[in-house]
């Protein structure tokens, strides 16, 4: 039995800890509500990791769907379901994809040609959410249940005994934006069905829209088919194309159980019927879930926390689930996708798309890099691809193209830091080449690139705030993408542009005020604008405010420290900014202080122990765990941002955070007595003891029984199998 020493020197024995249960202790439920800007946007639908298909239930309530509430498509509030669709995001702050809608009913009559006319009531208390597995009873008695693969899903219909049971289908359903071309094809024998879409979404829009096919088959042949359109309903018709547009298929009457399988494409309709037969050959639902569930627990299995409350436990394996959602897989089976050009393309590896890259280059890559996740060379073989198509990296890479949301060059951060960890590219060379075309100019294409103000961010060294919105959060956002530019050109020997991006990677400074203690908007005639209260949002910042920007240097914690006068000084800035985060009293989910939901901050209390003071890390850590984050529907601080929310949990549990566009990470201490990531090159383990606490702080700690000199520890020296061990005290 282990020992701990005690305050008095004595030795007290402690029970080993006990590995938690990942796998059980996932509930896809959190996130799924919230109030205002805590919204989560998470889905209760199933899916496996990375995948293209995402079906789950979109609901509303009588009056509608607030448009925020429903990026996912689901609102735990919620009294409706209007369909189960096809394609989702994952915890997004903009409503987009929830393409052609599928809806088991009773009886099919001219009334349930509209969302209105067919949307149903469901008992919350049957839900049913589970990695792999979603169920549900709707108010009419049906009871529907999900399962999936990356391309396929299987839905399981008992209907109860009274009307016919219909199959709908709503091809103009989708969360919100426009459906501009639609068409069904139904086969009246055998219940098989072909479908397609092209929606303009409010991101897809931007670029350039997408088209679904999706391939159905039902295992009870139909009695009867039919289409309907906004000027009725036409009994008998197989084949219909327009806007709007939708179809049905009428069971024989006694039936009281069907299952229906289909397969998506964002290629086209063969590709649809080929990604059904590989994936889904047979209408063997539990077979499916089956193999679901195998692949969540293989990446439950691969993080390992000893010693976590029932509590964290759900926190982090919920956490883990939704980091492994987005980016979604767009190629087929056989290899094609649709490339920037809109044109269909074939490629050996995986095509992926949806990139959330303001978000996710803080926490979820680096995240899937610590822990060499498979999908990293092809997520950046997908990156660099979309730049080769399009002109430059993308800046939010969806669908087909780039909606160029949010702002500044977060994909040449993802790529450069892929590049200082070790991802293999296929040509190294021409992807560093392709993600310097926007930090020297204006991308040639309609992918990727930096706004017109870049032209001023490199004649002054800042964005002018007379010249564009946002400004001071545009030149921090530059700074991180040249300084991650710069370190990939010296890795690659390129010295003339390490030297002239490293020196761009400090500009932050041209836009800090130590008169007003805060980075603040300048004018191009280098005089400060005014901000008024620094706790006020400003159009000088991108979603946020001063003090949430003063924190706006993920990359360079040390130059921040001398931007503030010096550690002692920036410690006692960040003491006081958490000391007044803890008495924020949020509106509608908006923090006036530390607000990691939008994003700019949300490695504020690392920097404690980049700073030398682990132990207030630690404290600050946990507060955050246990206030901003819970295991309800409300359980994230904010949009989870394609996984963004869920990786900084990760990352609070092994004591390690990213320096994005760095190969480094600060070192404070876990939050368990032992963390094990499970990595094809080696196992990192990570022990602490005594079990840490509050209270505690890191005394010594090693790697692999050499002691740590330093803040921080670079990939190369966690690559391998080694062991971590804090001493607490």
């Amino acid at each position: 039995m282990p020992l701990a020493g005690c305050a008095d020197g004595e030795e007290r024995s402690l029970p080993e800890p006990v590995r938690a249960d990942l796998f059980a202790a996932i509930d896809p439920r959190i996130g799924n509500g919230g109030i205002g800007f805590a919204v989560g946007s998470t889905y209760p639908g199933p899916a496996v990791p990375f995948a293209m298909i995402h079906p789950s239930p979109d609901t509303r309530t009588a009056s509608g769907a607030v448009s925020f509430y429903h990026c996912s498509g689901y609102y735990a509030d919620d009294p409706l379901i209007s369909a189960f669709s096809l394609v989702h995001f994952e915890g997004t702050g903009v409503p987009d994809y929830g393409t052609i809608g599928v809806l088991p009913t009773l009886g099919m009559t001219d009334a349930k040609r509209t969302q209105d006319g067919h949307m149903v009531g469901f008992d919350k208390a049957s839900e049913e959410t589970r990695p792999g597995y979603y169920a549900v009873t709707l108010a009419d008695g049906i009871r529907v249940e999900l399962t999936s693969s990356e391309r396929a899903a299987i839905f399981r219909f008992t209907f109860p005994a009274g009307s016919p049971p219909v199959l709908l289908l709503d091809l103009d359903h989708r969360l919100e934006g426009e459906i501009k071309a639609a068409d069904v094809l139904l086969d009246d024998k055998s219940g098989s069905f072909s479908a397609h879409v092209r929606h303009f979404g409010n991101m897809t829009g931007g670029a350039g829209g997408y088209d679904l096919f999706a391939r159905g088959a039902l295992d009870v042949a139909p009695k009867a088919v039919g289409t309907f359109d906004a000027s009725g309903l036409f009994p008998g018709q197989t084949a219909a194309s327009g806007v709007p547009l939708g179809a049905y298929l009428e069971l024989p009457a006694g039936t009281t159980r069907a299952t229906l399988r289909l397969a998506v494409s964002f290629v086209d309709a063969e590709g649809a019927k080929k990604n059904l037969a590989a994936e889904s050959p047979s209408f063997d639902f539990d077979g499916m879930r089956a193999q679901a569930e195998a692949r969540w627990r293989a990446a439950t299995d691969r993080f390992e926390i000893w010693g976590a409350s029932s509590y964290d436990a759900t926190l982090m394996s919920t956490a883990l689930y939704h980091a492994l959602l987005m980016p979604t897989l767009t190629s087929d089976v056989d290899g094609r996708f649709v490339n920037a050009k809109g044109e269909i393309a074939k490629a050996s590896r995986p095509r992926y798309s949806d990139f959330s890259l303001w978000d996710t280059y803080r926490t979820l890559h680096p995240w899937l890099l610590l822990t060499e996740d498979e999908r990293n060379e092809p997520f950046a073989a997908s990156l660099v691809g979309m730049a080769a198509e399009g002109g430059a990296v993308p800046v939010w890479g969806i669908g087909h193209g780039d909606s160029h949301t949010m702002i500044g060059s977060p994909g040449e951060i993802v790529l450069a830091e892929s590049a200082l960890k070790g991802v293999a590219f296929d040509d190294e060379a021409q992807a560093y080449a392709l993600a310097r075309v926007a930090a020297f100019g204006p991308s040639p294409g309609p992918v990727g690139g930096r706004d017109a103000d870049n032209s001023d961010y490199l004649a002054k060294g800042y964005v002018p705030s007379d010249v564009a919105s946002g400004s001071v959060s545009k030149t921090q956002e530059y700074a991180v993408a040249d300084a991650a530019l710069g370190r990939w050109a010296a890795k690659l020997g390129k010295s003339s542009d390490q030297s002239v991006l490293s020196a761009r990677g400090q500009s932050y400074q041209n836009v800090y005020d130590p008169s007003f203690g805060f980075f603040r908007p300048k004018k191009s005639d280098g005089s400060w604008a005014p901000i008024g209260d620094p706790t006020a949002m400003h159009k000088a910042y991108v979603e946020g405010n001063a003090w949430h920007y003063l924190w706006m240097v993920p990359h360079d914690p040390e130059g921040l420290a001398q931007t503030l006068g010096g550690q002692d000084a920036a410690l006692e800035r960040l003491r006081e900014f958490f000391d007044a985060s803890r008495e924020d009293v949020p509106i509608l989910g908006v923090r006036a202080h530390y607000w990691p939901s939008n994003e700019p901050d949300i490695s504020a209390p690392w920097y404690f122990a980049a700073w030398g003071s682990p132990g207030e890390t630690w404290k600050w850590v946990d507060w955050i765990v246990n206030d901003l984050y819970g295991d309800g529907v409300d359980g994230l601080p904010g949009n989870d941002d394609g996984g963004t929310m869920s990786a900084w949990l990760l990352f609070a549990a092994t004591g390690l955070y990213p320096l994005p566009g760095t190969d480094r990470y600060i070192v404070s201490a876990p939050r368990y007595p032992r963390v094990v990531l499970r990595r094809p090159g080696g196992d990192l383990t990570v022990t602490a003891w005594p079990p840490p606490e509050r209270g505690m702080r890191p005394g010594r700690v090693t790697l692999d029984g050499a002691e740590v000199e330093g803040t921080t520890l670079t990939h190369a020296e966690l690559a391998g199998a080694h062991e971590l061990r804090f001493e607490m005290r």
